[in-house]
Parts: structure tokens; sequence; C-alpha cells
């Protein structure tokens, strides 16, 4: 049976800032050295609409190309170069399910992130040579003159396929030992349209790349940083993931410390989430792995949403021990909570976000 989503990847791309620490701020105010990517989707996209998204797209047929072996081979890789980027974990998500005549897809799909950010923002995470036969953990973009990248930008929008060539004509290759895998979210069944299983890496730059945002698909492009995305005064709409993400990057002041976070935690791997919603009184609660309340067997395929409308949001977490979850109030608090619950995965819990938008009332006259 063809399973009724597609599998995707996507870049949280994190770039230094060079600004002065306020020493006046006491130390629970967090100044970052670094700002994220977010760009803004269209209106009409089919797929969250006006919503702020990483950098990032479905996976194509040209990403698991053998062929790119033979790319890569022309630098002096071989398969054992890229076993560097598999965990040690011995279950892994099912996205990385291997296919015959395929890449691996622990590369695969980091070939898919770096397409599809080219293809979005026109930055091209590729490089022509090792350095000094070591590689660096941060990513680079690969220089291209201006006129000649919108020009790729458009046909590798239109065809996929062009990315390899575009790499070939260009000598270089897709840097995917600077991707470092993240986390795992699959649209759950309730979600009505299209479903995504998507791998989300990450990726550290030493400064902010020039950029040039595909209009088509791509409303508006912002780098921020993550406490301003998350900010409840914000007026940066973020789908769930996205905000759950930030939440976890949002500990970190320092990008030095969030890529060594990063890297050694890749190593373990990650797991899957997708949340179970649960009804209440007052609104809605999205569970996530870890949360005792979670089922302990999940159906991907279709909705089990959990019934406790006899409860309000608060009397639903006065029950729970362990919570990993989202709460969503019929008047538009949305609220993330993660206490008291043990990660497979070597993650960190996001800071306890809230945000507020209260509804105007309807008149019943």
């Amino acid at each position: 049976m063809m399973k009724p989503w597609r599998d995707a990847a996507t870049i949280i791309l994190a770039a230094r800032q060079q600004q002065k620490i306020n020493q006046v701020l006491t130390p629970a105010v967090f100044q970052y050295d670094y700002e994220l990517l977010g760009l803004k989707r269209q209106k009409n996209a089919s797929f969250m609409p006006g919503k702020h998204v990483f950098p990032g797209g479905t996976v194509d047929p040209a990403d698991t190309d053998l062929r790119w072996q033979n790319l890569y081979s022309r630098f002096g890789f071989d398969l054992t170069s890229f076993s560097s980027l598999v965990p040690s974990a011995t279950m892994r998500p099912m996205i990385f399910k291997s296919r015959r005549n395929e890449l691996p897809r622990e590369v695969s799909l980091r070939i898919s992130a770096i397409r599809e950010t080219f293809e979005e923002c026109g930055i091209l995470l590729c490089r022509q040579s090792r350095k000094k036969g070591i590689w660096s953990e941060w990513a680079e973009t690969f220089g291209v003159d201006k006129t000649e990248r919108k020009t790729w930008q458009e046909r590798v929008h239109n065809d996929a396929t062009e990315f390899y060539k575009m790499c070939e004509g260009l000598h270089c290759f897709p840097d995917v030992w600077a991707l470092h895998e993240w986390s795992n979210w699959l649209t759950p069944p309730y979600i009505p349209g299209k479903r995504f299983d998507t791998i989300f890496f990450l990726a550290c730059m030493r400064s902010t790349p020039e950029t040039e945002c595909e209009l088509s698909e791509i409303e508006e492009l912002r780098w921020d940083g993550p406490g301003n995305l998350i900010n409840p005064t914000a007026k940066v709409s973020l789908a769930p993931p996205q905000h759950y993400e930030i939440g976890r990057i949002a500990k970190f002041e320092s990008i030095d410390n969030l890529l060594d976070f990063a890297v050694e935690r890749s190593k373990i791997g990650c797991q899957l989430i997708c949340p179970v919603r649960a009804k209440l009184s007052d609104g809605m609660v999205f569970l996530l792995p870890g949360d005792s309340m979670y089922p302990k067997e999940t159906n991907f395929l279709e909705k089990q949403d959990l019934d406790f409308t006899t409860m309000t949001i608060a009397e639903f977490r006065s029950t729970s021990e362990s919570k990993n979850r989202m709460e969503v109030y019929d008047v538009e608090v949305k609220r993330v909570v993660s206490e008291n619950i043990e990660r497979g995965d070597g993650h960190l819990n996001p800071l306890p976000l809230e945000t507020v938008h209260v509804k105007p009332r309807v008149s019943k006259l």
C-alpha cells in the first residue's frame, strides 16, 4: 500500500551575527549572537499558506540517483566517506529506510534539503574541495555570479535533475557533512490535505549569506533571532514543528554552543514525532512522544483523537506526570509544556513558550 504522505527535508539555518553584548541587561535576558532563516509561504500555497517555515521541500527521485556517487568520486570520495552521517542508533525512523538502487538516505535527504534551499532562497551549500583533509562542521556558500545563480535557480525550480547538472558544471558537490541531523516530524492524520514525513537538519554559518528569494512559492525571507521569532508580540505565524524546534534552539545564546550540541547529538540519531490530538472542554492538546498520555501504539494512517472533553486543559495537565505537549485554548493561547520526560535521542526540552491571541467574540444578536 502506498503511504499517504511524501518524504521531505528541511534545513534550520543559523548564521552568526556580529553584535556587542549589552552589559546592562540581566542574565535572564537572552542575547543571541546568531539569527535563523525563515521563509513566509505564499498565502495561496497548497500547504501551510502564510506560515513561516524553514527552507526545504519534498524529496525528488533526482536526489536519490546513484550518479551522485560519480560526482563525489571525482573529488576523492567513496561510500566510506559518508559513514559519519549514519548515527549509532539501531532503530531509525522510517524516512531513513534504504531503497534499492538509490543513494543511502542519510546522503540523499541532505541533497534534497540543499537543493530545495538553493531553489527557494539562492543559498548554495556546496564545496569544491576538502580543507586540509578535515571536514568543517560549519556550512559555507559556494560563490556564484548573481545572474548565473538566478538562472540556475529557475532551472532547478522547473526540473530537479538540473541540480546535478549545475553541480557538475560548476565543479562542486553538495556539502552533506555540514548538515546535522536534528529531528523528524510526520504530519498527523487529523491535518486535512497533504501530509509530509520531514527530516530537519541544522546547519550553522559564520556569516549571513546573500539570498535570492523564489517568489512563486515564498512571499518573504526573514533573518531573526530565535527569541524574536517565538516572541508573543511577533507577527510570525509558525506551524507547531517550527514553534517547538525554535523553542529548543532558543536555549542557546551562542552559535558555537548550538553547533557543538548539534554535532554531538546527531551521532545519536532522532526519533519520529507525530502529534496525537486530545480534545478538552476549553481547547485541544497536541501530545508528543514522551508525554505520559501519548498512546503506546500510534496509528499513523487514521485519526485517533483522544476524548477528554469532561476536563479542562489545566485539569488534564495536572493528571500527567511527564508532559511533552502543545496546548491550544479556544481563545488562541498556545503553550508548549515539556517536563519530566526521558528522551532517547539526547535532545533538549524547548523553552516554556506561550503565545496569546484572543479571538473577537461573534455577536449572537
